[in-house]
């Protein structure tokens, strides 16, 4: 009852508000980037837009609340989406201000020695509102059954045939509560292995998500059970308990709970772990900032196993620019049985996506790091570990637009560790021609060259792909390697043609079969995919 007069006090309200469109005026933004938490809008300027406003999406005539602004900047704000639907970047949001005083005044001069004009009579387009902020219940999901056999005409080849299933689940503010659940779980086996796992079925099973999220509000919440967190991804997923809150721009995280086992990911306590992390989301200039710092200790049978910090960066300050850093630092080490304080740079990855326009764009990302060492988990293997040598790598992407559906990309990599002979290079280029008229059909031809220590070499293929019939498309593609290897191992020259089915004819349901065929001169092997996958 208090819900219901709640309600009708609220739309009340939002409709007095809307009727006083003489001091009020709507202003349009669009979606720009689209995060785990948040949603970023921009504008011309937010001038009248204040944190704790909401944004709203117009469908004919009616303004529907969609977003809660959490944070602003001059030109762009961002916050947490307060309906089921799903945004775009792109999507048109609006906003409601007031128009300031001053503004009214400069008009009412502007307007005081005009000659008078006769204006016709116009009917305003009403606009209506709904204005609950109630979370809505969600329920999405995805079920999925995979057939991947393997052939050659070796006889001392391994023919083998898989089978994969695929549960994922996603139900959320079940029965309009604080309540969420969340799943993806698999089941994959080999056919001849079958006698085996239908045994022991958990040999065959793969939790990797299976959770039970409750929200106190729109900012605190706590999970239980198997989560992957997207704040902290790197530490992967952690079988107990993760809680979140937040205040104003700063969101603050704390876990606690163990390791999923490393051989087969059942639930391992004697992995415990625990840490706490800190993310804080500022709008600047042209979009947004995020910092993430985290601090994690991991251990095994309760002994360190691992200590380090986690930190993440990425911004859009820059227009049409994405940056992207994370770093992870040990602070812990053992040599000889040992325990020491350590500081030590075990990764460090950070990339810039330019795109000032639909005809350009350039990405560069630069890569080192070391294997990670986890101290209890191998230890039998440490003392013969010398020095972890860090392996370095770059790489670049250019992709040019000169007319209409044709594309013309170019891409560098490079990599290099301390002992090998000469680095890695791997450079190559495409071009891409979509919707040929006539035929219907998209094009692409690349080239990729390899040049390492122990293998020189290149690639070349060709692909078609265009629909069949509606509903149906087809995808076919040709690949030719040639490789030269050293240390007297024979050459390798390869064809290789592949065949893929898609349709989408049953909607939701997908339907999908692939074939490649390998030839060479003595051997020819195949592989053959099936995927059947229902959507809802």
């Amino acid at each position: 009852m208090l819900r219901r007069i709640f309600n009708i006090l609220t739309i009340f309200i939002t409709v007095n508000i809307y009727s006083q469109t003489s001091n009020q005026e709507i202003i349009s933004g669009s979606v720009s980037y689209i995060s785990s938490q948040n949603i970023y809008v921009q504008f011309e300027n937010t001038t009248g837009i204040e944190i704790g406003d909401t944004l709203f999406v117009k469908e004919k005539n009616n303004y529907v609340p969609s977003v809660k602004v959490e944070h602003k900047s001059s030109t762009s704000c961002s916050g947490t989406a307060i309906t089921n639907k799903k945004f775009e970047v792109n999507t048109q949001l609006y906003a409601i201000v007031k128009i300031t005083e001053t503004q009214t005044t400069e008009e009412a001069k502007d307007s005081v020695n005009a000659a008078p004009v006769i204006v016709p009579a116009v009917i305003t387009e009403s606009i209506t509102t709904k204005t609950t902020l109630e979370s809505l219940p969600t329920l999405s999901g995805r079920v999925s059954v995979q057939s991947y056999s393997n052939f050659s005409n070796q006889q001392n080849s391994f023919d083998h045939q898989r089978w994969r299933y695929t549960f994922q689940l996603n139900a959320g503010h079940i029965a309009n509560s604080g309540f969420s659940y969340s799943q993806y779980i698999s089941f994959a086996y080999r056919a001849d292995d079958w006698n085996t796992i239908s045994s022991d079925p958990f040999k065959a099973l793969r939790v990797y998500d299976l959770a039970v999220k409750y929200n106190f509000n729109e900012r605190t919440l706590l999970w239980f059970g198997r989560h992957l967190n997207n704040k902290i991804s790197n530490i992967s997923s952690i079988d107990g308990l993760q809680f979140e809150s937040g205040l104003n721009e700063w969101t603050f995280g704390a876990a606690v709970g163990s390791r999923p086992d490393f051989t087969n990911m059942e639930f391992n306590p004697k992995l415990f772990e625990y840490g706490a992390y800190v993310n804080r989301i500022d709008l600047i200039a042209f979009g947004d900032m995020q910092n993430t710092l985290g601090y994690f200790e991991q251990t095994n049978d309760f002994k360190t196993d691992r200590r380090f910090l986690y930190f993440q960066h990425s911004n859009s300050a820059i227009q049409n620019t994405r940056i992207f850093l994370s770093t992870e630092v040990d602070l812990y080490k053992k040599e000889m049985g040992e325990s020491k304080s350590d500081f030590s740079l075990t990764s460090l990855y950070t990339s810039i996506n330019i795109r000032p326009s639909n005809v350009f764009s350039i990405f560069l990302s630069y890569d080192a790091r070391k294997n990670v060492i986890y101290y209890e988990s191998f230890k039998t293997t440490l003392d013969s570990i010398i020095e972890n040598e860090t392996r370095q790598g770059f790489r670049t992407r250019v992709t040019i637009k000169p007319v209409r559906n044709l594309f013309l990309g170019a891409d560098y990599g490079y990599r290099f560790r301390r002992g090998d002979l000469k680095p890695s290079n791997n450079y190559g280029g495409y071009l891409t021609y979509s919707q040929i008229p006539v035929i219907e059909t998209s094009a692409t031809i690349s080239f990729n060259k390899l040049s390492s220590s122990y293998v020189k070499g290149d690639i070349w293929s060709a692909n078609l792909n265009r629909p069949i019939v509606y509903g149906f498309d087809i995808w076919l593609g040709y690949r030719f390697t040639n490789y030269k290897f050293g240390m007297g191992l024979e050459d390798l020259k390869q064809n290789s043609a592949s065949i893929n089915l898609n349709t989408y004819l049953l909607k939701p349901v997908l339907l999908n079969f692939a074939y490649e065929g390998i030839f060479d001169k003595e051997r020819t092997s195949g592989r053959f995919l099936a995927n059947l996958t229902y959507r809802f």
